[in-house]
């Protein structure tokens, strides 16, 4: 019973400890020797499986589930390996140029004349020669006062070729930047003049992220000029859409100092929210089985659609996963089991993005819903309530007690090794090892 309800708790285990294991060993023979690990046990449970009677495989189950498990441990290293940019042999910090062709990868946020993005490499010229190139780079443009360029998601542009590691903490309580941008692939730095660079007038970013930033910024627009108030406008467009450019550093200290930042996250409960709103919209659609089906095409494809506007966040992704596969086991009458949809998005994620491991907020995430659906009923059972009002009052604060037991350990070894490892990465520094 247990693997038959839980067949994605129990993969996800060996795909985890693949990741986390080899994302410490980014070297090519580990890569080869990965990959060629994964095909041959690919092809050795093909043919297991095609000579299942003759073999009278029944009777070596075990050996074969073990066989299944070295296959995931061994595609979540793979995984991990082939998503690691720095083994690419294309990569822009292996090849000396004069410039670099890139397109910017996420949405420019300006302050204070300096626009800062993301940007994925794509050529490099040397000589007169354009040549093709991969990586991704942390880009801060000074702007001209009195002509500011303008710059969206995937604008190509031309900058010069001088570019540099990024610092690491030089304080044991400061942040971490370095290996948080490590975890999206980003190891170098650029700082340049807008005269620098040169506009091809192309864009080659996603049309599907295009539509989506383009809907976004209609909607701040709608924002705009509904909301007189710049700051309650800048925390609107954070609340609903997750755009936190208008925000001013003097609300996010706020925030910060009262301990309630997260609540300007886009978070999972948010789409809760709007998957019960358009459950009751769409009420009506639940006179026969086709029609079922229209209200699960037309639920999944709002609720992702306002995934993709928010920016694709590990907790807004692994909300809509859950209930996609939720709504979907509803509507085909199937049962489901909480920790194998919880476990079936984690996979899901982990396939596409293996680095969202060390993602603190992908792991917060996780483990409050973890709470929520282990620890929530026990804290609640503590306590019997007779008025119905104090009830779903105690009900609410079990909740939020069992998300925030959940995830306090983490948070206590993340404060607890995070500041050892700067402390040692400052000593390596001051010894000139590092």
């Amino acid at each position: 019973m247990f693997k038959a309800e839980y067949v994605f708790v129990r993969i996800l285990c060996p795909l985890i400890i693949g990741i986390g294991l080899f994302y410490f060993l980014p070297y090519r023979p580990c890569l080869y020797f990965t990959t060629t690990a994964t095909l041959l046990l690919v092809l050795g449970i093909l043919a297991v499986n095609l000579n299942y009677q003759r073999l009278n495989v029944y009777r070596f189950k075990g050996i074969v589930g073990v066989l299944v498990l070295l296959l995931i441990f061994f595609q979540g290293a793979s995984a991990c390996l082939l998503n690691n940019e720095r083994l690419n042999k294309s990569h822009f910090t292996n090849e000396h140029c004069k410039q670099l062709k890139i397109w910017v990868n996420d949405e420019p946020q300006q302050n204070q004349g300096i626009l800062r993005f993301k940007a994925k490499v794509i050529a490099g010229y040397s000589n007169g020669k354009q040549f093709k190139l991969s990586g991704r780079l942390l880009v801060a443009l000074r702007l001209d006062s009195l002509a500011p360029v303008q710059l969206k998601y995937g604008d190509e542009i031309i900058v010069p070729a001088q570019f540099a590691a990024i610092d690491p903490p030089y304080n044991p309580a400061e942040f971490n930047f370095r290996s948080w941008l490590a975890t999206q692939h980003i190891y170098q730095q650029t700082f340049v003049q807008q005269g620098q660079i040169i506009k091809t007038n192309k864009n080659s970013g996603n049309f599907i992220i295009k539509s989506a930033l383009t809907l976004r910024e209609e909607q701040i627009q709608k924002f705009r000029r509904l909301i007189k108030s710049d700051e309650a406008f800048a925390v609107a467009s954070t609340l609903i859409l997750g755009y936190r450019a208008d925000l001013s550093q003097e609300t996010l200290a706020a925030y910060a100092n009262t301990g309630t930042l997260h609540a300007l996250s886009v978070s999972g409960a948010h789409v809760a929210i709007i998957y019960v709103v358009l459950d009751f919209i769409f009420l009506f659609l639940n006179r026969n089985r086709r029609l079922k089906i229209t209200k699960l095409l037309l639920i999944c494809g709002l609720i992702w659609g306002y995934a993709l506007i928010t920016g694709l966040s590990p907790s807004v992704v692994r909300s809509a996963i859950m209930i996609s596969v939720f709504i979907t086991a509803k509507t085909l009458s199937k049962n489901t089991n909480n920790y194998n949809i919880l476990a079936f998005s984690a996979f899901c994620q982990l396939i596409y993005n293996p680095f969202s491991i060390w993602d603190v907020g992908f792991q917060l995430s996780y483990l409050a819903v973890f709470g929520l659906f282990y620890l929530q009923p026990k804290v609640y059972n503590l306590l019997y309530v007779e008025n119905k009002w104090l009830d779903n009052l105690w009900n609410f604060i079990a909740m939020s007690l069992a998300a925030q037991i959940a995830t306090f350990p983490l948070a206590s070894i993340t404060s607890t090794s995070f500041h050892f490892i700067s402390s040692l990465e400052i000593f390596l520094l001051r010894c000139r090892w590092y």
